[in-house]
């Protein structure tokens, strides 16, 4: 998170908690469980992405073991140093482990930065 938004968000909880109405507090309430609900959503699909690559890893371990059962080593660090054509081979890059953000540009921060700039303008509106 960056700093401007840290501080857009302690300026939106300092407003609401300088002068507390019911109605302030329920709204930050609110914020408050948004934000819960993002993060135990994100959680969630961390779990189910780690316990893919836990699965893939134990298919990958049990080749590796039927291979070494057989009697034939992985390449070795060393084998490929001999091996000129597995020394410049490409190294795959893992792919990225951030999920796509969720919702319209700018993600988890630019939903809170909406709700609370909505939150804001409906508690400052005269007369309702």
């Amino acid at each position: 998170m960056s700093g401007d938004d840290e501080d857009f968000i302690l300026e939106e909880f300092e407003w609401a908690l300088k002068d507390p109405t019911e109605e302030k507090l329920r709204a930050l309430g609110d914020v408050v469980s948004t934000i819960t609900k993002k993060l135990v959503d994100a959680i969630g699909g961390l779990d189910k992405r780690l316990y893919d690559l836990e699965v893939r890893l134990d298919g990958i371990d049990s080749k590796v073991s039927q291979i070494a059962s057989r009697g034939v080593a992985p390449p070795s660090a060393a084998s490929a140093a001999a091996d000129p054509a597995m020394a410049s081979a490409p190294i795959a890059k893992a792919p990225s482990a951030r999920p796509p953000p969720t919702g319209g540009g700018g993600g988890l921060m630019g939903e809170l930065k909406t709700l609370l700039a909505a939150r804001r303008r409906k508690a400052d509106a005269p007369g309702e």
